[in-house]
């Protein structure tokens, strides 16, 4: 009997070897994205790994349950020395089962910041975004996120389904320049930039308004007008903006009003 059991969990234990040499091989066959390829690998090796605990479990049930008495007694002790490991099991559990984010998703958890790059059972590993600033740059570094945080911690998943942000850009005018010019400038400059992207975010918004209790948000520019102490004119200037490109955009958007304010003064 013990010999029955011994040779049909090698013969399991080969089934997935096999299995997994057949993923890997058809995994650079595919024209998949690295973030594409890294996540279809993360399952590959999760469920096969799944499979081969399950069934060594349902091979070797009564032996286990006898084990189970046995270890009983140091379940205690294991809970109380290894408490950080069973908390990271435990944060990529709830990862898995609540999908909160994937790889190449942009996340924030706590105070870190960053692109998703790779994740295991006990950590996940991040291309760091400077977390203090809103332009969005990654700063080259490489985290690694214990996924105990993932219990005790909120995640913010910036691209699970919208990969644009809506950000509000600050732009003064002097008394002596013309404030409803300005406002005509931006928009325009605004209303250019979204064209390239309007149709993906539409596309994103009615996805999410779908999957959740979600409002429409408005994709055409919008520019807000407040008065300041000294008499100038601040214009608000909010749109979508491409969650990896809020730099650049924010850069083209200066750039276009600096370019309006110098041709009135010439």
């Amino acid at each position: 009997m013990e010999t029955t059991r011994v040779v049909i969990s090698v013969v399991a234990a080969l089934l997935v070897l096999v299995a997994a040499l057949i993923g890997r091989r058809s995994l650079v066959r595919m024209q998949l994205r690295p973030e594409q390829r890294q996540r279809t690998r993360n399952v590959m090796r999760y469920s096969l790994a799944s499979f081969l605990t399950i069934a060594l479990v349902i091979i070797w049930a009564d032996q286990l349950t006898n084990a189970a008495l046995v270890a009983s007694g140091f379940a205690v002790a294991i809970v109380l020395f290894h408490k950080d490991l069973i908390l990271g099991v435990l944060g990529w559990w709830l990862k898995t089962v609540s999908g909160a984010f994937r790889i190449g998703d942009r996340i924030r958890i706590g105070d870190v910041r960053g692109d998703v790059i790779d994740y295991g059972v006990l950590s996940t590993t991040l291309i760091e975004v400077d977390p203090g600033e809103t332009h969005g740059l990654r700063t080259g570094n490489v985290v690694t996120v214990p996924n105990g945080l993932l219990l005790t911690e909120p995640v913010v998943n910036e691209t699970r389904i919208l990969n644009y942000e809506w950000q509000e850009l600050d732009f003064i005018c002097t008394p002596d320049e013309p404030w409803e010019d300005a406002e005509q400038v931006l928009i325009a400059a605004a209303t250019e930039s979204i064209s390239v992207y309007r149709a993906e975010v539409e596309e994103q918004l009615a996805t999410m308004e779908a999957a959740f209790a979600f409002h429409p948000i408005h994709v055409d520019p919008r520019c807000f007008v407040a008065i300041e102490d000294n008499g100038s004119v601040r214009l608000q200037l909010r749109m979508a903006v491409p969650s990896r490109r809020i730099r650049s955009t924010n850069d083209h958007l200066v750039r276009t009003f600096l370019a309006w304010r110098s041709s009135t003064k010439s």
